[in-house]
């Protein structure tokens, strides 16, 4: 089972998506919302973006919400994705990348405009307020603060702050 849990009082958090669709329509979109120790939302964004790779496209979404998060607050911040692979490229954990150098500079250079950052993993099971604002990019993007947010999206937002928990989906492995 998976749960999304609040970042420490203090701190917020900012998890963060990207989704590509690869059939042959070329969308691709990226969301993420910054929440309270509560698991209030404090702003989201959902937003098309250019097709590429999943790589690519997780770290573009970790970029808008560090961006966006930096225009509101410097404090103490938890970044946290389903992109098992870039979470241990920014942790030191791996050194093989999906992303140009480039970006991971930037990412890294975002990071270190707050007054302490954490990256971490989270299964998308986990993400699903994240996940959600992916798919609202394509019907109503848009950036929301203030309590004001997407229907679909508010409630994924209180299935975490009530503790919902999300049974694993693993996918099986061709043999």
């Amino acid at each position: 089972m998976v749960r999304w849990e609040a970042p420490p009082a203090g701190w917020l958090k900012l998890n963060f998506d990207g989704s590509v669709y690869n059939d042959g329509s070329g969308r691709a979109s990226i969301g993420g919302a910054i929440r309270d120790c509560t698991g209030r939302v404090l702003v989201a964004f959902a937003e098309p973006t250019e097709h590429s790779t999943v790589g690519i496209v997780e770290a573009r979404a970790l970029i808008r919400g560090l961006r966006l998060a930096l225009t509101r607050f410097r404090g103490r911040l938890v970044a946290e994705g389903d992109d098992l692979m870039l979470v241990q490229l920014l942790t030191g954990e791996e050194t093989q990348t999906r992303i140009p150098v480039a970006m991971q500079k930037e990412i890294l250079m975002l990071l270190g405009c707050f007054a302490a950052c954490k990256v971490q993993h989270i299964f998308r099971e986990g993400n699903q307020v994240a996940h959600v604002l992916c798919k609202e990019a394509y019907e109503r993007p848009g950036v929301w603060a203030g309590g004001v947010l997407p229907h679909a999206v508010w409630d994924k937002a209180q299935d975490d702050v009530h503790g919902v928990a999300h049974e694993r989906l693993c996918k099986k492995k061709k043999i």
